[in-house]
């Protein structure tokens, strides 16, 4: 099995609201693609994330994996307003298929993927 990586820039997720994002997130993962989001997702979403993901397991789709890196703030006004309406202030978020993600390590300052058929 083809390992596919998808590089996806902030532009194309900032234009879907949480709904469409995690619609076009999920439809990616389920073609067995590793994406690799210029963003790092919010706590919010990424709840919202796994409790979709949990409610589409199946035989076919086992799930996901996934991690982010937060782009470190100084904690001020404007991080808390952006993250109080949602939004995020940097990083990184890399998601792929349960099925596809053999091991998958966060770190200070990266993420460490292991991928191949299980």
């Amino acid at each position: 099995m083809d390992i596919e990586l998808e590089f996806v820039s902030i532009e194309v997720l900032a234009e879907k609201d949480g709904k469409e994002k995690m619609k076009f997130i999920l439809d990616r993962i389920k073609k067995n693609k590793i994406l690799v989001l210029e963003e790092s997702l919010s706590p919010a979403e990424e709840t919202e994330l796994i409790e979709s993901t949990m409610k589409q397991v199946s035989d076919d789709f086992p799930g996901i994996e996934v991690s982010n890196l937060r782009e470190k703030t100084d904690g001020g006004l404007k991080e808390w307003l952006i993250r109080l309406l949602g939004g995020t202030t940097g990083g990184m978020t890399v998601i792929g298929p349960s099925k596809l993600i053999k091991k998958m390590k966060k770190e200070p300052q990266r993420i460490l993927v292991s991928a191949g058929k299980k």
